[in-house]
């Protein structure tokens, strides 16, 4: 079996989707953020036409933030990795804004064009306009809560819209591999397992 057949996508999905929430926390908040784990959840939102899971996830082990803080939010744990009740509120708005965007038809091909056009290196600029014409109209809007003074910044702004765009490009890609909302809930353990083994891995 090769890397790529062993390597659990739908958990790592999961954890993109938790690491752009907290990425958001930490923006909102004004703390420092691993460059890494930046890059890799904005690397992600124009993988609409990959061919494959390992071009959505090319180092599964920068994903190593969001895996640790979603092991802590099905444990229970909201002292560990940067898991806080935001970070939570965050992720389940991100479901819901992803699944609504499964059931909207004209939504997804909007926002499927809008990336197409996008230039090869896009801008936070870019992205938050992208979030704010196909993804807000959607409704359930996620309020950001943080430093005032910072949230008023353009860039922040800007930074915080391409994260939570980031966020509901992971959210869609786990509901299409299989995750479910209701599994966090009725079958957390299954899913705490998984994500503690590909926690191994890493």
């Amino acid at each position: 079996m090769s890397v790529a057949e062993a390597t659990d996508y739908r958990s790592l999905a999961l954890s993109g989707m938790v690491q752009a929430a907290q990425l958001v926390h930490a923006c909102a908040n004004g703390a420092s953020a691993p460059p890494v784990a930046l890059k890799a959840v904005k690397d992600a939102i124009t993988t609409h036409h990959a061919a494959s899971m390992e071009e959505v996830f090319a180092v599964n082990g920068d994903f190593k933030m969001g895996v640790e803080c979603a092991i802590n939010a099905l444990s229970g744990n909201l002292s560990g990795s940067g898991t806080t009740p935001e970070v939570l509120r965050y992720g389940l708005r991100l479901l819901e804004l992803a699944a609504r965007l499964a059931r909207n038809p004209e939504a997804l091909k909007r926002l499927a064009a809008e990336l197409d056009e996008l230039p090869l290196q896009p801008s936070d600029a870019e992205y938050a306009r992208i979030y704010q014409h196909s993804i807000s109209p959607l409704g359930k809007r996620i309020q950001v809560t943080g430093n005032p003074g910072l949230l008023q910044q353009p860039a922040v702004a800007q930074e915080i819209r391409s994260l939570l765009l980031a966020g509901v490009r992971f959210a869609w890609l786990w509901l299409q591999l299989g995750g479910r909302r209701w599994q966090l809930i009725l079958h957390r353990r299954p899913v705490l397992s998984a994500l503690d083994s590909l926690n191994n891995t890493l």
